[in-house]
């Protein structure tokens, strides 16, 4: 009864543990400091058009814009930073990632919290010029996923899916609003997440939180379970090899 006992514990545990492998492959996240806590750009890179005022900031959640001293929202999800867009004057600011999405993907999900202030006090303006602060007029955030080949500031060809185009509706400062997307329909390989805003009527900031792009893979779940399997008819196996 014993050795009984004790084989039918090991195979709760090791039941467990694979389980618990199966559940971390499931989170992994394919985007970097997507919550920003290390307190710069680090796995994200910044780009301005050449000429323009401003850029993207780190800063804590809840304080005065960086350079003009908006108020912002406090971020429902807590932690230190975030990322936010200011400026004094027009300008374009683009803030993106690579991300791969690998073989055997399944249920790819893009989230992040963001929220942006249009304070034109007007409905967005979306020049057909795109992310070109030099275009009169133009005000309006965006996010979008790219090829992995698409330059910083492109509105056409090398944009995958829009996700987001316009500002937030109503009086400033906005809470974060939380958005998913499922990306599921994109073929695995490398590709570009970008948040972007162009502004040349009035101040404009756009606010970026706890991003994060899970992707499971179903290959390595298949072969937990699989091992998991063989592991317990291994050990059914030698419970019936001592009975006999």
């Amino acid at each position: 009864m014993t050795t009984k006992k004790h084989a039918f514990y090991g195979i709760l545990a090791l039941v467990s543990l694979l389980a618990l492998g199966i559940t971390q492959s499931a989170k992994a996240n394919l985007i970097g400091n997507g919550n920003f806590e290390t307190g710069n750009f680090a796995d994200w890179t910044v780009v301005d058009q050449a000429g323009g005022s401003g850029s993207w900031f780190t800063s804590n959640p809840g304080a005065n814009t960086p350079l003009s001293g908006f108020s912002t929202a406090a971020n429902p999800s807590g932690g230190r930073f975030y990322a936010v867009t200011d400026q004094f004057g027009p300008g374009c600011h683009v803030l993106l990632q690579s991300f791969t999405i690998p073989n055997g993907a399944s249920n790819v999900v893009l989230s992040f919290q963001m929220f942006v202030n249009n304070y034109f006090g007007a409905p967005p303006i979306v020049n057909p010029a795109g992310l070109d602060y030099t275009a009169f007029p133009n005000e309006h955030g965006r996010v979008d996923i790219l090829t992995s080949s698409a330059t910083p500031f492109d509105t056409g060809a090398g944009v995958v899916e829009n996700l987001y185009l316009g500002s937030d509706a109503g009086p400033n400062p906005h809470g974060y609003i939380t958005y998913a997307f499922n990306l599921s329909n994109l073929a695995p390989g490398t590709y570009q997440l970008r948040f972007a805003e162009v502004d040349n009527q009035f101040f404009f900031n756009q606010g970026v939180d706890n991003v994060s792009i899970t992707a499971p893979d179903s290959g390595s779940t298949v072969v937990l379970l699989g091992a998991a399997m063989i592991a317990v008819g291994l050990l059914h196996w030698r419970i019936a090899a001592k009975r006999a």
